[in-house]
């Protein structure tokens, strides 16, 4: 998950690299292009009042959205990711520079940039404030595996999808990352990183696209993750962020405004009978279970894990005879059987949210990675002393998500991505 605001944030296990997040991937086809500022090949519509940007899958499980930023617009790719808040952009002429397969973006050649004077009222802790030399803004965010952004905070234009066909909107205000020490490389295929920045969709600073925008996003977005690159969507903001038909699931946003988007679990269920899992456990933190699409998979503290994990031993052992490898799995991820099975049912989990069920897509479950000759479920402990309950990208594909923040409530519903 790339969430963390603060080195002291507990939302992400310490103990998980952004190496090892890298590793876990699937194996599917590049994605089609999408041009923004021509067209959008989605069947989805757009309504007035509303802005939208396409949304892809990476190889390096990340999910980005295509953004154009400047003055004349240049394309930039920021991972989407609902557990940060600020939105930043790798630069040209950065000091310290990850591998990128498209061009880095060039402040110099947008007329429309311009940089925050470090008085501006947007210049707030966290992660902002003054310059050593005085004058401007800048920004800093560090994570658990001592990767960081550093670097100046400006404003430009960014332009959207809109009913009318695009939006320019000015004065956005956004990281100009020039010291990066972040790695969005695809490790397990070798293919390019095409991604360059975040898009912080988080509720925790007034410089949030979701509070900047406010009179446009009305603080409220949805998005559908598809499961193949082929596929493609859009993040929807505003009055163009709907949901809806027969199987809507609805429970509350919980937590202060400067949080993640936590919901309260109550109970996981396998095969329609729910496990033995003491309640208190889906509230580690006290926050209870966060829903980031920054985090390529699911983690379940340890001590009700192993309940899931002895639930699923025992129906692929009941079924199939199976029995989990006992060695320390190449993935990383803590069930996998050795070899491939080439035909099997797999167990149907559910997760009993406050006022609603969510299903998880059974695809999403399990995965089959050919390099390891492994076959491993795609849900992680994670240690109680180092964070929270997560529910993470993988496990959210194929279902819409409508984050009404003004309303606090989060909605979701079963749909072909």
């Amino acid at each position: 998950m790339f969430t963390i605001l603060s080195p002291n944030s507990s939302i992400f296990p310490q103990n998980l690299t952004l190496s090892e997040k890298h590793q876990k991937l699937t194996e599917i086809s590049k994605a089609r292009a999408l041009d923004l500022i021509m067209t959008t090949n989605s069947s989805e519509t757009l309504v007035p009042n509303a802005i939208s940007s396409p949304v892809k899958h990476a190889y390096s499980d990340f999910y980005y959205t295509e953004m154009y930023i400047g003055t004349p617009p240049q394309k930039a790719n920021l991972a989407l990711d609902t557990g940060s808040t600020l939105t930043w952009v790798q630069c040209e002429g950065c000091k310290s520079c990850f591998e990128l397969s498209m061009p880095n973006f060039n402040i110099r050649r947008s007329t429309t940039s311009r940089p925050m004077p470090d008085d501006h009222p947007l210049c707030v802790p966290p992660n902002l404030g003054p310059g050593t030399k005085g004058q401007n803004c800048v920004y800093g965010l560090f994570y658990y595996d001592r990767s960081s952004t550093y670097g100046p905070f400006g404003f430009d234009t960014f332009t959207f999808l809109s009913v009318q066909g695009q939006l320019a909107i000015p004065n956005v205000a956004f990281g100009w990352g020039l010291f990066n020490k972040v790695n969005f490389n695809d490790y397990f295929h070798g293919h390019d990183n095409p991604i360059g920045g975040i898009l912080g969709l988080g509720r925790g600073h007034p410089t949030g696209i979701l509070q900047q925008l406010n009179q446009i996003t009305l603080q409220r977005f949805s998005y559908c993750l598809p499961p193949q690159f082929e596929a493609q969507s859009l993040l929807h903001f505003g009055e163009d962020a709907q949901i809806g038909g027969p199987s809507v699931g609805s429970t509350l946003i919980l937590g202060g405004p400067d949080d993640y988007y936590f919901t309260k679990l109550d109970a996981i269920s396998l095969n329609g009978q729910r496990l033995q899992i003491d309640p208190s456990l889906f509230m580690a933190g006290g926050k209870g279970m966060a829903v980031d699409s920054g985090s390529p998979y699911s983690h379940i503290v340890a001590e009700a894990f192993k309940v899931l994990k002895q639930a699923v031993v025992d129906y692929f052992h009941n079924m199939y005879g199976w029995q989990p490898m006992t060695q320390k799995s190449k993935t990383g991820f803590d069930l996998c059987y050795q070899n491939i099975p080439t035909v099997f049912t797999s167990p149907s989990v559910t997760l009993h949210f406050e006022g609603a069920d969510f299903v998880l897509h059974k695809p999403t479950l399990f995965q089959a990675f050919e390099h390891h000759n492994e076959f491993c479920m795609t849900i992680l402990s994670m240690d109680q002393s180092d964070g929270l309950n997560i529910l993470g990208a993988a496990q959210q594909v194929n279902y819409r998500f409508l984050f009404d923040v003004a309303a606090l409530r989060l909605s979701f519903s079963p749909e072909s991505c």
